[in-house]
């Protein structure tokens, strides 16, 4: 996958435990995970060990049936073909159809309950994130920053009983879209996008950023903005604790990231994504 400017941010995720299916039972034991709305195999799980999707593909055959979840719900259970190459210039990124059409979301080969939390979606416009953001911004250099929160959540991460909070904020003053429609390609002065997680460690509340850039003023080089999401909250590995997974995109291309949480450490394991 290749990028011109800043580059795209994929990180690389892992999925633990759970089950790709076909209809009549177990194909064998393997766990893939599918970005739906990118088509795209982030990774999977055999033998208790996180796999990436070149190793997983190897290991389904076609038919094998997942789960479909998008941020707040379980979809329904689809049926996934054998992946193959995007093609160029996404060679190294393996899609996977599905027989029937299927909504934005991650597809799990599991059959345990991957949302046994479900997060719960709050205001963007709390005074108390917003000043985070702008606590944040200013860290970064930012004088008058445009506070814009996309997304707050709350959810039980590690099933503990106490919520997590999720806040995703991004700026654009060029908008995301290309050339095309009139968006910027480049960055420009006051540009940001970022996830923070925000949770109790050892009595204090702790801001944990999961993926973070921005542009507080002009830059000589000509970077790449990039706009940063949470596109699912899901215990992939059926152990009862929640991974997070995010979407990115910039002008030609997208990509989604898992991302999995111990105290405060965060393990930013694998994705998949395609991008000119």
């Amino acid at each position: 996958m290749t990028h011109s400017g800043r580059g795209v941010l994929v990180a690389l995720v892992v999925l633990l435990c759970g089950g790709a299916y076909a209809p009549g039972g177990l194909a064998q034991n393997v766990h893939p995970i599918v970005d739906t709305g990118e088509g795209c195999l982030i990774g999977g799980l055999s033998e208790g060990k996180w796999l990436e999707a070149d190793a997983v593909k190897t290991m389904l055959k076609g038919g094998e049936r997942y789960r479909l979840y998008t941020l707040t719900k379980t979809v329904g259970d689809v049926v996934g073909e054998k992946p193959e190459s995007m093609g160029e210039p996404c060679s190294e990124t393996q899609h996977v159809k599905f027989t029937v059409r299927t909504e934005p979301g991650v597809a799990v080969g599991g059959d345990w309950n991957a949302l046994p939390r479900v997060p719960r979606m709050t205001s963007t416009n709390d005074p108390v994130y917003r000043r985070l953001v702008a606590a944040v911004l200013r860290r970064k250099g930012f004088v008058r920053p445009k506070i814009n929160i996309t997304q707050v959540m709350r959810v039980d991460l590690d099933g503990d009983g106490k919520e997590e909070v999720l806040l995703s904020a991004t700026h654009l003053a060029g908008g995301l879209g290309g050339a095309d429609r009139g968006m910027a390609i480049h960055a420009q002065p006051g540009d940001y996008s970022f996830v923070l997680l925000r949770k109790i460690v050892g009595g204090k509340v702790r801001d944990i950023p999961l993926v973070e850039e921005y542009f507080p003023s002009k830059t000589s080089d000509p970077w790449t903005p990039n706009q940063h999401k949470v596109a699912a909250v899901l215990d992939l590995n059926g152990d009862g604790r929640m991974e997070v997974v995010l979407h990115g995109a910039y002008y030609e291309g997208s990509w989604s990231t898992v991302f999995r949480l111990d105290g405060d450490r965060v393990e930013n394991v694998f994705g998949c994504g395609c991008g000119a």
